[in-house]
């Protein structure tokens, strides 16, 4: 449960970043990389600061790849819009992400192998992340450079939201221990698998003019559909039927970005 104390320090970090990404947002030219890394920094060290007062933290890599990525994520898809409203909705919208990634951290420590509560942080956190790769990868893809730059950026940022949302996935505890966190060489090779997967995708998406949104998308089901199994593996719950569900899913969104393509290139 949050504090008033917690809700202070994540209001000033998200603030603080919120201010950075709109400088960001309007300088648009090269010194951008500069102020992404100093935000990067700013909410890593933020995180830190709001999750050390708890006595279960215990600080790993993966922990910060989320906040980074919806920062810069946000940062570039929200250059991707029309001045004025969209963009001051974009940084409200960021700020949200920001607080929700805040709260749900905060919450999954706190409430250790608890069940619900710690179900309801974790899911959060996974569905923020899809979000975060859609930004990412509209955001990479609207970006039309060859397949020699696109790919290597796809494939860097699946490998590490992947690491973050494999890592959220768990056996599940029995009695009162903490629910069992898969290793990291197992979460690393399954990352890398997902990463090599969807560079393929985007090598063979570039040899098709979508527009960015709709790449994103595409390559979203993609990430969905893979994760979702790794995931469930690493639970020991993976299943025929939970693989024809995110197939289907993942199928069903495809085709949906797929006729949106074709409609939008006959128009």
């Amino acid at each position: 449960m949050l504090t008033a104390r917690s809700v202070e320090k994540i209001t000033v970090v998200v603030v603080v970043v919120i201010l950075g990404a709109a400088l960001a947002v309007m300088v648009r030219s090269a010194p951008v990389a500069l102020l992404l890394a100093a935000l990067v920094v700013t909410v890593s060290a933020g995180m830190d600061l709001v999750l050390r007062g708890e006595a279960r933290y215990h600080p790993t890599p993966d922990l910060f790849i989320l906040p980074s990525a919806v920062v810069v994520g946000g940062v570039l898809f929200i250059s991707l819009l029309a001045s004025g409203v969209s963009i001051v909705l974009g940084l409200a919208a960021l700020a949200a992400l920001l607080f929700a990634i805040f709260w749900a951290e905060l919450a999954r420590i706190a409430a250790g192998s608890s069940g619900t509560s710690r179900q309801a942080a974790e899911t959060a956190l996974a569905v923020t992340g899809y979000v975060a790769a859609f930004m990412l990868y509209a955001a990479v893809y609207q970006a039309r450079t060859r397949s020699l730059l696109s790919a290597p950026a796809i494939i860097a940022i699946t490998f590490a939201l992947a690491a973050r949302q494999l890592r959220l996935a768990h056996a599940p505890p029995t009695g009162d221990e903490e629910p069992v966190v898969p290793g990291w060489p197992r979460t690393l090779m399954y990352s890398a698998a997902v990463a090599l997967a969807a560079g393929e995708i985007t090598w063979a998406l570039n040899y098709w003019p979508l527009h960015g949104l709709l790449g994103g998308a595409f390559l979203l089901a993609a990430f969905y559909f893979l994760i979702g199994v790794f995931s469930q593996h690493l639970m020991q719950r993976l299943s025929g039927r939970l693989v024809a569900e995110y197939g289907a899913v993942a199928a069903a969104g495809a085709l949906l970005v797929t006729a949106a393509g074709l409609l939008r290139r006959g128009g």
